[in-house]
């Protein structure tokens, strides 16, 4: 997905608003080609990671991030794991909840670069296509704070079951 493979549909004829039901906005994905496949091992980590950033446990993200690979070669975990919890500390403080929660992702794979952390690549296409709507949803609505709807998705036990059902269903076989 990129800028112009999405699209927004608003309807302009007038004679809309006579209509019972008025039509809302539509958002229009073209050329979906880039699509993945998740294990279910990586549909948990992965929910375990997003779980981890919306909590702000910089811990546990770092431990996730790690667990995105079947095969990881970071040389040096540790320093990894205590960076990243680093950052999410300062990210949990009043100067720290001033940054957007797209350039806290951007840091993180940051992180993720220079330690030489792998992903694979199918959880990463996931993670991309994310960050990607994150941005537009901000283009479209600054105001609103994906990281409040994310905490109530994900921290609701009922959410977070739901969706991982959801994440199920919409994977393939």
């Amino acid at each position: 997905m990129h800028p112009g493979n999405i699209l927004v549909r608003v309807c302009q004829n007038k004679s809309s608003r006579k209509r019972l039901f008025k039509s809302k906005p539509h958002v229009i994905f073209l050329d979906v080609g880039m699509t993945a496949e998740l294990s279910n091992s990586d549909r948990v980590n992965l929910l375990e990671f997003f779980k981890a950033v919306a909590c702000r446990d910089g811990r546990t993200a770092a431990e996730s991030t790690l667990r995105l690979s079947k095969r990881q070669s970071c040389p040096n975990p540790t320093a990894f794991i205590e960076e990243v919890e680093e950052a999410f500390t300062f990210w949990g403080t009043p100067e720290g909840d001033l940054v957007h929660p797209a350039e806290c992702m951007q840091e993180l794979l940051e992180k993720v670069r220079r330690h030489k952390v792998n992903i694979d690549g199918n959880v990463c296409t996931v993670m991309v296509t994310t960050l990607v709507l994150e941005g537009w949803q901000r283009k479209l609505d600054p105001g609103y704070n994906v990281m409040h709807t994310l905490q109530t998705l994900l921290l609701k036990a009922d959410w977070a079951k739901s969706l991982s059902y959801t994440i199920d269903g919409l994977m393939a076989p």
